[in-house]
């Protein structure tokens, strides 16, 4: 049987409000629930990357917050390794899940080094001192997340790439089998996106970590999460929960339904968003492959709206001969075919047809 580092069971999640006035009177003591996902059932592995989606106000925060027992649930459990994290204490927790959040972490004068090792403090006296079996996991968490060049220097003087790497080094030093990251992308460029993902997927991969991030990257979860728990609102009063693997929420329509709004749609085929232009010129496209995927891509950027396999209206031809990569326009019904030998000429001479036609 398969053994859970983490399982929620009927788990509800929300916040809840001050006291209420029941009448004019007279203060009520309850405070007010309010719900804003329920009936949670997740389950979390050794080796497994899991990528948290959902729009803005689905509750990633509040779930990844509720699961580290940072934030009560309303209802049901978590349950880390089998014990309930409600019950558990703080320093059982620490040495069971390691959590890295978004805010940046004030340090004053503070070291790369000693930041890390910060993560041992589950393990150590209430002096804080590292024994010599701490000091080798630390240099092995600086190692892993290649912040060894950058060990001793502040962490006030690092980029926000280099300081999440020291925030993600200072969790493996807390060795723990769950690490919970929220938003570990934000703010970074695309490189350092990547890396972190990267790193993170190693962990899952050669450490037999069990790795959950919430994160705005729907590109990039789909490419490494082994799952993902999508958070959607559902229209009712709470947001509805799904889990399976990033393939299955595409093909079932998962995603689309979460994230497509007015003005653009969710390509299916690429994985990504993009503008829709159903009220653009038709132009036909024939051809196939990474060329079509591309000029496609260049003719609605311009604002039209390609139909595949179209040669009875304008339409752009992709032909290859001896090597070279050749774009054939017909303007209409009995014109001539114009070749042009890039996607620039090719939308200059779609543009200049399009004015002709107008005038």
């Amino acid at each position: 049987m398969r053994e859970y580092f983490l399982q929620t069971r009927e788990l509800s999640i929300g916040y809840r409000s001050g006291a209420r006035k029941s009448l004019p009177w007279k203060v009520s003591p309850h405070p007010v629930a309010k719900i804003i996902a329920e009936d949670i059932e997740l389950e979390l592995g050794a080796g497994e990357l899991i990528c948290l989606l959902g729009p803005n106000g689905s509750g990633k925060s509040t779930l990844m917050r509720t699961l580290a027992g940072v934030q009560k649930p309303l209802g049901g459990s978590v349950l880390l390794k089998g014990s309930d994290v409600g019950r558990l204490h703080p320093k059982e927790t620490a040495k069971l899940l390691s959590l890295v959040l978004t805010e940046r972490v004030t340090t004053g004068n503070m070291s790369v080094y000693a930041l890390v090792a910060l993560g041992r403090y589950p393990y150590t006296g209430w002096m804080g001192k590292l024994a010599p079996e701490d000091e080798v996991i630390v240099r092995h968490a600086i190692e892993t997340t290649g912040t060894s060049r950058f060990a001793h220097r502040h962490i006030g003087d690092l980029s926000d790439g280099e300081r999440q790497k020291v925030m993600i080094a200072r969790a493996i030093a807390q060795d723990t089998p769950i690490i919970l990251l929220d938003e570990p992308t934000a703010h970074l460029d695309l490189p350092n996106r990547l890396e972190i993902i990267r790193l993170l997927k190693t962990l899952a991969m050669e450490q037999r970590k069990a790795v959950v991030l919430s994160t705005h990257e729907l590109d990039l979860a789909l490419q490494a999460a082994d799952r993902i728990w999508l958070m959607n609102p559902s229209g009712g009063s709470a947001s509805a929960m799904v889990s399976a693997i990033p393939e299955s929420l595409v093909l079932d329509g998962h995603l689309e339904h979460a994230f497509t709004r007015n003005g653009f749609e969710f390509d299916s085929h690429s994985g990504s968003f993009r503008f829709r232009h159903e009220g653009g010129h038709p132009v036909g496209l024939i051809g196939e492959g990474v060329p079509a995927y591309w000029t496609q891509r260049a003719l609605e950027r311009a604002g039209y709206r390609v139909v595949h396999g179209a040669s009875d209206i304008r339409h752009v031809e992709i032909e290859t001969r001896n090597g070279k990569r050749n774009w054939m326009y017909v303007s209409g019904e009995g014109c001539q075919p114009v070749e042009k030998g890039s996607l620039d000429e090719l939308l200059l001479l779609v543009s200049e047809s399009q004015n002709e036609g107008k005038a």
